[in-house]
């Protein structure tokens, strides 16, 4: 059976003191996150035999920034945004193409002005989401980025098909909130 928030919280909380405590929390999470967080890293494009030891990565880095952690019911959102946050180091730090000269004397409407507002807007809303919101977060992007299937999903989250169907649906509408103020004004 999944492990509630409250009792991820309190395994993250055990990792902060040293000790028997520390590798039993360590252990626990090892047992219910592993095989997810590595399946998560193959689908966003890490080979297998990558994926383990970047896995094993983000669970020195959740041992090391579990000071960070205050306990709120959101332990699960925090432990995804550790593993994006490592998945963005490591995809940072492939080489990537060199891209060519901008023009920066590019003339722009007023329209492009009221674009460029819009989307400045929604950007910063969708950042606020998503330190607010980690893990609905991180379920939205299984399936808007990885386009994973609702079933693939239930399974990485922990969920049975039907609550991850009502938590899909709740997480659109949280996001659906932030993103109306920028509509509206």
């Amino acid at each position: 059976m999944a492990l509630s928030n409250v009792e991820v919280d309190a395994l993250i909380v055990a990792m902060q003191s040293a000790g028997p405590n520390r590798k039993a929390a360590v252990a626990k999470l090892y047992l219910e996150f592993s095989a997810k967080i590595q399946l998560y890293l193959t689908i966003r494009g890490i080979k297998d035999s990558e994926a383990e030891d970047l896995m094993h990565e983000i669970f020195i880095a959740l041992i090391r920034r579990s000071s960070s952690f205050t306990p709120c019911g959101k332990g699960r959102g925090w432990l995804w945004a550790v593993t994006r946050s490592m998945l963005t180091d490591k995809q940072r730090s492939t080489p990537k193409v060199a891209l060519s000269e901008f023009d920066d004397n590019l003339a722009f409407s007023s329209a492009d002005i009221d674009e460029a507002r819009l989307k400045a807007c929604i950007e910063g809303q969708m950042h606020q989401f998503t330190r607010t919101e980690p893990e609905s977060t991180f379920a939205l992007s299984l399936v808007m980025d990885d386009h994973l299937e609702l079933s693939a999903v239930a399974d990485i989250l922990g969920r049975s098909y039907g609550a991850t169907r009502e938590f899909m649906r709740q997480c659109k509408i949280k996001l659906n909130r932030y993103i109306q103020d920028c509509l509206t004004s």
